[in-house]
């Protein structure tokens, strides 16, 4: 009897976790797999000097990745700026090797180099033109 409880419940774990879709590229990983997209969050900002905390006014934003490459930004309940819009939008894509991010804010494209991707954390670098120096954003969501 408890070899046929154990067998059953064996199966209805694996029919579910076979039924949910799985991440099959980058793009999946970054966005989710519906149209609800993938939203994360900035834990930290590494630079040349060492590892930066970012202000609370960074940290409580959220970026959400949609699968039809619309990114949106929300501002979280602390602003950096009193007149930041609550939040904005902008268009997102991959290289075909799935190795670049290319981020388009306000006409202008930032590229962005991808580190590391998993289900629950990506580590993002560009060189910032201001001051020439280079970012990790390291994202959890």
């Amino acid at each position: 009897m408890a070899f046929l409880r154990l067998t059953l419940l064996s199966l209805i774990i694996l029919s579910c976790s076979e039924s949910s879709p799985r991440p099959s590229n980058r793009s999946d990983l970054f966005s989710g797999t519906d149209s609800f997209g993938k939203t994360w969050q900035i834990l930290e900002i590494e630079i040349e000097l060492g590892t930066l905390r970012p202000n609370s006014c960074v940290l409580d934003n959220f970026i959400t990745y949609y699968p039809n490459g619309v990114y949106e930004v929300r501002e979280g309940a602390t602003k950096c700026d009193p007149n930041d819009p609550p939040s904005m939008t902008g268009q997102w894509y991959l290289d075909d090797s799935e190795e670049t991010l290319f981020v388009i804010i306000n006409g202008d494209t930032q590229v962005w180099d991808i580190e590391e991707t998993q289900t629950d954390s990506h580590r993002i670098t560009s060189n910032f033109i201001e001051g020439n120096r280079t970012y990790k954003l390291i994202l959890s969501n």
